[in-house]
Order: structure tokens, then sequence, then C-alpha cells
């Protein structure tokens, strides 16, 4: 007669907690998606998120915290309750985010190294999202080789050209001859003289098409400004500060095109405010420009003044 061996207490602790162990990543997950679902569909206080899932305020509050690592916009409003920030031109909800995207794959890669599925839904992930794994990764790459070629024209001293430059600004894209002079915030961007108009300008290294080193020597070294760009990318030799009343969507644009900026954004009653520095009109009043129904000047009165005439044409 077979023996009958009875797991001893020490052993059933020992399987009950590996057990939750290798469900805990796609439990989190699942978790997780139920929560942005709830945040961007209503305002939710702690409390009722933690009796909605069945668990405890502090692990409510640490979800919130992994969410606002990887850049979701939480918020909270004057009756303690939570929500994520949405606009007109969000994604459509059948459709992964960024953010989201980013998510699923930090924990797919993390908890599912040994699951069969894994494969299968990062080819999934890739075909249902805004942004596909792979131009990410040769983005990377291609962004890391750029600023290896200006640094080291930088400290040559040497010319170089911006191929197939997309400027936001004149949304052209051409050639652009350029003296690198240093980098900005992040290495996101380099500060260079432009050679065709002689003016220091701030070039986002994601715009440029491709880089081609010339081997050719600075030639107007003495029009090179060394002090820092201000939070739109401009320079200037004063430093002044503004003040704008900002809709929803003048912040997510705000935030999302100079994050700099987001330091100095407070939200209001009737909407946000923007109270930061600025070194040059033209930066900052470009940004009002293209959301003139969407922000109101409050200081300096100077502003207000260039952007009528930028308005007007007599500037």
């Amino acid at each position: 007669m077979k023996k009958t061996v009875t797991p001893t207490f020490a052993a059933l602790r020992q399987a009950k907690r590996k057990k939750p162990e290798s469900i805990i990543p796609q439990a989190k997950l699942l978790r997780l998606f139920q929560i942005i679902a709830v945040l961007k569909s209503g305002h939710w206080t702690i409390k009722h998120m933690a009796d909605r899932f069945d668990t405890s305020e502090r692990t409510i509050y640490r979800y919130l915290k992994l969410l606002e690592e990887v850049d979701f916009l939480i918020e909270k409003d004057f009756e303690n309750r939570y929500f994520i920030i949405t606009s007109e031109d969000d994604p459509t909800q059948s459709q992964f985010s960024v953010e989201e995207t980013r998510l699923i794959k930090k924990f797919i890669l993390a908890g599912a190294n040994d699951n069969p599925l894994k494969n299968l839904l990062l080819k999934k992930l890739s075909l249902n999202s805004e942004i596909d794994s792979m131009p990410r990764l040769f983005l990377k790459v291609r962004l890391g080789k750029f600023v290896d070629q200006l640094a080291e024209s930088i400290k040559e001293k040497q010319q170089v050209v911006l191929k197939n430059y997309h400027s936001a600004n004149s949304n052209e894209i051409r050639d652009r001859l350029v003296e690198p002079i240093h980098f900005g915030d992040n290495y996101q961007s380099i500060i260079a003289l432009d050679t065709g108009d002689k003016i220091c300008k701030q070039f986002k290294l994601d715009r440029i098409g491709e880089i081609v080193e010339l081997k050719k020597k600075f030639e107007f070294e003495d029009l090179h400004q060394k002090n820092q760009t201000d939070i739109f990318g401009m320079t200037g030799d004063s430093i002044s500060w503004a003040t704008l009343h900002l809709s929803l969507r003048a912040y997510l644009l705000m935030r999302e095109e100079h994050p700099l900026s987001i330091p100095y954004i407070e939200k209001t009653d009737d909407g946000y405010v923007f109270h930061g520095p600025f070194s040059n009109f033209e930066g900052i009043s470009r940004f009002i420009l293209g959301l003139i129904d969407e922000i109101r000047i409050q200081h300096p009165p100077s502003l207000t003044e260039f952007v009528r005439r930028k308005i007007d044409g007599s500037l």
C-alpha cells in the first residue's frame, strides 16, 4: 500500500508563496490597465479606487506613482479625486497610447521571460499601438550617433550640415549648414549658429535626417553665443518673466513641446497658469501665436504688445 505523504506546514507555505510570484507581473499589468481605464473615464478618490479594486489605499498610491513615472498626466480635483488628463486629440480608446505601450512592454519584458506568449504579445503590441518598438530602437541608436558626431564637431570646431532638418516653426524640410556650440538639456537638442542667417538657434536632434561632417573649420566663431537657451529654445542677453493663462489644450501642448516649463505651471480654478522665465520674445510669442485662442497673457505688457504687432504684421 502506497504511503500518503502529508506536506509539512513549511512546504505548504513555500508552495503558496511561489504561486503568486509567477502571476504577479500579469496580474499587476491587468490591474494597471483597469486603473488607467477608470481614471480616464471619471474622477476617483483613493478610497473609492481601493474599494473598487479590493485592495489597500497604499497600493493604489503605488500604482499612481508608477503611472506618473511613465508620463501619464494624473491630476487631482478640488474634492481630492484623481483622474488622467485627456484631450480632444487623444488616440481612440481601441489603440494603446505611447505611455501604455511603454508600460506594457516593461512588464512583459520584466515578468514573462519564460512565458511562451511573450513574443506573440510583443508582436500584437507593436501592431496595436501608436509606435512600433523597432523604429524607436533605431531612433535611439541614430540619436546616439548624432550626439557623437556633434560632440566631435564641437571639439574640433568644425561645421556640419544637418540634412533634411524639419523645422516645426516654418514647417520646412531643408539642409542647414551650422556651427555646433553646445548641447541642450539632456542632449535632446544642439545649440548651433545657422550660417545662413548668422543666428544661434536650437535644433532638435530627432528632427535631423542625417549629419554630414564637412571637416571645415568654424568661420563665424565670434558670433557664437555661449549662454544657455530658455524654455522655448531661444537665447538672449537678459531674463524676463511671463504669466500666461492656459487652457487644457495649451497646457498639454506646453508640457509636450517645452517640458522645461513643467515646474513653472500651476493648476487653478479656471485652467492652468504658467509663470516662468524667457529670454527672447520670439520663442514664447511663437508658442502663443500657435494657440492664440487658448492662451491669455497676463504679464508683461511688452509681451502682449509684441504679439499684437506680430498679428498685425508690423514686426
